[in-house]
């Protein structure tokens, strides 16, 4: 491990709390750590750190670097590690329940988790998806129609606004009255409660009395309710020490604002306001890219084991209206080419569609909605060599919400912490049926109508296996009906022209970092958005999303760009003085094709783009 930088150190040391503004890759999560092991000693009696993040990946990176230089407690009490929303619902929520509600309160991340969507009924129905509860703003039920990416229900919303925003409101209240709160819900009811002046003092108290310092890292996803509620802890004398990148603020749809941070920042003052720079993750070639995707134009210094690596940047110019299989295929040959095992390599993309396109992957909702559909998808998935932990996670509750329907205990809109709670069931217990299931059902099935009844067949048997008591008139083949079409069974049908290869949303992997990156650009009106912000250097949270993903690289980054929008990106580039190379994948797949033919292959000439490794380059 190299020393730790002036900078890192200034940070480490600072005896007051802090406003630091860090660069990708620059060691703040080391820092954050040294920080703790410096204030620890000196605690006073019976008092704690509380360190805080937006995500799980970031807080279980934060345990693992502490626990590896042995400050184990602090994860244990008086002391508190977790994520915003987690130090919300304890210390806030749970505790007081709700006004007017006599279940304890279940906070959850969102209504997408429980499927909560907003539709209007009738003649004035839309004929399409509904609209996330999500998307209406928690304190008022307002609707902002540009968050919906669905045009034709964009426009049904402008049309039909008021309604919406009335179905939205009842609902909300129809939840919280079943003890169901949203995180976002959860900052507009504890902002309320610190109106009155005796509870806001006494749990301001409290929370003083416990801890000594809040640390709150990745702060650029705080929304204005967050910075209120730190307004609120310095108030009552807490140390509140901030370590933001203004550049990776891409939580826009859940209110998040760059600018409200900005102004919060100025209450520290020059003294305490710190810097991180340098960049220890990624290549010199990565940081120049990274440097194009935001305000600052000058890239940052790479300093760490990789500022040697001469890598340039792939530009890997697609075609057609949707991300292909083929994305994935050059990317794995670049990736091979230069030496970087498949655990490093990752596709990232804004939306899921588009990264699970890229690996050649169906889309989340091919295969039809049937029971057997949902089960075949959850154990491919769960099975896959490449399933991130948050996937297997999502996998094992589908395989419990099944369960319990089965039993007749599921309830739609309904948590799964909740149902168990409810019918007196053992968390556990049920989370290790789910697992014993999933883990006895074949990840394969032959594409055949015998492979398919053989797979059923095996998925009725290890059911009944779990001797479950099943709801009234309910069996497990009649649960487990065979589905009228073939296609769910394409989840168990792995390809054999693709290795195996991690894939996630960019919002699901902030915060992490791997050997090599591909970035997919999905065309559209996003790309449209994305690239002029990108040309003008002007602020657009799309930009923001992708710098996200680029300054995830370590050695090898692949930006995956529409046909119609390469030479742009080359431009932007070429101006960044960034090392890249364009390698056009249509000609690429035209080789492939040809040379399997036994065909003569003119070679490329020029500046034309070629497959790899023969693509146009371009070295500043």
């Amino acid at each position: 491990m190299s020393e730790p930088t002036p900078q890192q150190r200034a940070l480490a040391e600072h005896p007051q709390e802090a406003f630091v503004q860090a660069c990708p890759g620059g060691g703040k999560t080391r820092t954050i750590v040294s920080r703790v092991q410096i204030m620890t000693p000196a605690l006073p009696l019976r008092k704690g750190i509380a360190v805080l993040s937006f995500t799980n990946s970031a807080v279980q990176e934060f345990l693992a670097k502490s626990h590896a230089l042995g400050l184990g407690a602090i994860s244990r009490h008086p002391n508190f590690v977790g994520t915003f929303d987690a130090f919300l619902r304890q210390f806030f929520i749970t505790p007081f329940g709700l006004q007017g509600v006599t279940v304890r309160p279940t906070v959850v991340d969102s209504w997408t988790t429980l499927g909560v969507e907003i539709r209007l009924r009738g003649r004035a129905a839309f004929r399409g998806p509904g609209v996330p509860l999500d998307r209406f703003d928690p304190a008022t039920n307002a609707i902002d129609p540009p968050l919906i990416g669905h045009h034709g229900l964009r426009a049904h919303v402008l049309a039909n606004r008021t309604a919406y925003e009335q179905v939205a409101r009842q609902a909300r209240l129809a939840f919280c009255g079943k003890g169901y709160i949203s995180a976002a819900d959860a900052r507009v009811e504890a902002l309320a409660r610190l109106r009155d002046a005796q509870w806001s003092t006494n749990l301001g108290r409290a929370i003083a009395a416990r801890f000594h310092e809040v640390v709150v890292d990745e702060a650029q996803d705080c929304n204005p309710l967050d910075l209120q509620l730190l307004t609120w802890l310095r108030g009552h004398r807490l140390r509140v020490t901030v370590v933001s990148d203004l550049d990776q603020a891409i939580y826009g749809f859940r209110q998040g604002d760059p600018a409200a941070l900005t102004v919060f920042s100025q209450v520290y003052g020059a003294d305490n306001s710190l810097g991180l720079s340098g960049n220890f993750r990624s290549s010199p070639a990565i940081c120049r890219c990274a440097a194009t995707l935001r305000s600052r134009a000058d890239p940052d210094q790479a300093l760490g084991e990789n500022a040697t690596v001469t890598l340039p940047v792939y530009v890997l110019k697609y075609g057609g209206s949707a991300p292909t299989a083929s994305i994935h295929i050059a990317f794995s040959q670049l990736c091979q080419q230069a030496g970087i095992a498949v655990p490093a390599r990752i596709v990232l993309a804004h939306a899921r569609t588009a990264a699970r396109s890229a690996c050649g992957l169906a889309t989340e909702s091919d295969g039809g909605d049937s029971k057997v559909a949902r089960l075949a998808r959850a154990v491919g998935t769960y099975h896959a060599k490449a399933a991130s932990g948050r996937a297997r996670e999502a996998c094992l509750v589908t395989v419990e919400q099944a369960l319990l329907d089965l039993m007749g205990k599921y309830e739609e809109h309904s948590s799964i912490a909740r149902l168990v709670e409810q019918h007196g069931m053992d968390r556990r217990s049920l989370r290790r049926l789910a697992l014993q299931l999933i883990s006895s059902l074949a990840p394969t099935c032959a594409d055949s109508d015998d492979g398919r009844a053989a797979w059923i067949a095996a998925l009725r048997g290890a059911v009944t296996g779990l001797s479950l008591t099943h709801g009234p008139g309910v069996t497990v083949t009649g649960y487990f009906r065979t589905p009228r079409r073939p296609e769910w069974s394409q989840f168990l049908h792995p390809r054999a022209d693709l290795a195996a290869v991690a894939w996630a949303t960019i919002h699901e992997a902030k915060g992490s970092e791997h050997g090599a990156v591909c970035v997919v650009v999905p065309p559209g009106e996003y790309t449209e958005e994305l690239v002029g912000a990108w040309e003008n250097r002007t602020d657009s949270e799309p930009k923001r999303v992708i710098y996200v993903g680029v300054t995830r690289a370590e050695k090898l980054l692949a930006i995956a760009v529409p046909a119609a929008f390469v030479q742009r990106v080359a431009a932007v580039l070429h101006a960044g003085q960034v090392p890249f190379e364009i390698h056009d994948l249509d000609v690429a797949a035209a080789v492939d094709e040809a040379v399997a033919a036994g065909r003569a292959i003119k070679p490329p000439t020029g500046n034309s783009p070629a497959a790899p490794p023969r693509g146009n380059f371009v070295r500043a």
